[in-house]
């Protein structure tokens, strides 16, 4: 992405999430933000430093602010608010997500939806005549099936008109629901076979050893509408080809690969497409990360891909309109 393209896209998001620190001369505060910016550090003064930053920076934003004004420290120090205040990825410790910044704490209210939707999502890992240790997301969807994408099982299964789908020889693959910041614990279920791919959208369905799996998501009974909140849930990865290096190691510190909580809002719904747009932070690794309502822990679409600070893209699991209910 051009740096004068991300600098307006950043802008933009601040605006329109955060408009009182502009309108009110940018108070923003920094109680909450050196929390939520220490949760992603391991220096005290490291994170008191970037909090001042961030402080004043929102300063000196205006309305009229236009992106050339950043300087390339400002830009960094903007995407910062974005991925600690705006778009956070939260890390998950013992079934719990930890506490959330300012943007989302209404969230609190719906912990246990979230929740329990965090312990039926897994992360995908595979061992053997293989490159990767891991390869993505699932979710529960029924009794012994994981959905995740296309993509992801296209990395471990191939398809031929004999045995259709199948896992290759030589690799072993599993999913395990646990992989949280600092847990010792697994909760592993063997990945028995291909159920089915879909031949159009990037949807897979994993047959898993009986009886190993927690009970399955539930999903939306309400078609999904831009503007709403929701939540990835996934193990976003070191990813250097759709994100900055040195911004992800400073939001990140290095902490990959872990279930985390990743809030944003629908921006659009495209019906021809079956596809809805959201803007929460999903990284590499996301792939086949439930989309669920916040409120309910309903699944709402299975994130598939997207475009860095402009959107991101999940399979549209929720009901189609009727003529009567409308659609956005």
């Amino acid at each position: 992405m051009h740096p004068h393209d991300k600098r307006r896209r950043l802008l933009g998001l601040v605006r329109n999430c955060r408009p009182g620190w502009i309108a009110r001369g940018g108070r923003l505060d920094t109680g909450k933000t050196y929390r939520a910016v220490h949760a992603h550090t391991e220096s005290a003064p490291e994170a008191a430093a970037l909090t001042a930053e961030m402080a004043d920076l929102t300063e000196r934003l205006t309305e009229a602010t236009p992106p050339e004004a950043l300087t390339d420290r400002d830009t960094l120090v903007l995407e910062a608010i974005v991925h600690t205040e705006l778009r956070p990825a939260v890390l998950v410790q013992d079934g719990q997500f930890l506490p959330m910044p300012e943007e989302w704490a209404h969230l609190e209210g719906h912990r246990a939806a979230i929740e329990h939707a965090l312990a039926r999502t897994g992360r995908i890992e595979a061992e053997g005549d293989i490159d990767l240790d891991w390869v993505g997301t699932g979710f529960v969807i029924a009794e012994d099936l994981v959905a995740t994408n296309r993509h992801v099982v296209e990395t471990f299964a191939s398809h031929d008109p004999v045995h259709g789908w199948h896992i290759r020889e030589g690799v072993g693959v599993r999913v395990d629901f646990a992989e949280e910041i600092g847990g010792l614990q697994t909760r592993e279920v063997a990945v028995t076979g291909i159920w089915g791919v879909h031949t159009h959208f990037d949807i897979a369905v994993l047959q898993m050893a009986p009886g190993g799996c927690p009970s399955p998501l539930p999903h939306a009974a309400q078609p999904a509408r831009a503007g709403a909140d929701v939540v990835a849930l996934g193990y976003p990865a070191f990813d250097s080809r759709r994100n900055d290096a040195e911004v992800m190691q400073r939001i990140f510190r290095g902490i990959y690969n872990v279930k985390r909580v990743l809030p944003g809002r629908i921006l659009s719904r495209e019906l021809a497409l079956y596809t809805l747009r959201h803007d929460a932070s999903t990284l590499g690794g996301s792939s086949g990360s439930p989309v669920i309502d916040p409120a309910t822990g309903a699944v709402v679409g299975i994130h598939f891909g997207g475009r860095y600070l402009m959107w991101n893209e999940a399979v549209d699991l929720t009901p189609r309109p009727t003529p009567s209910s409308g659609g956005s």
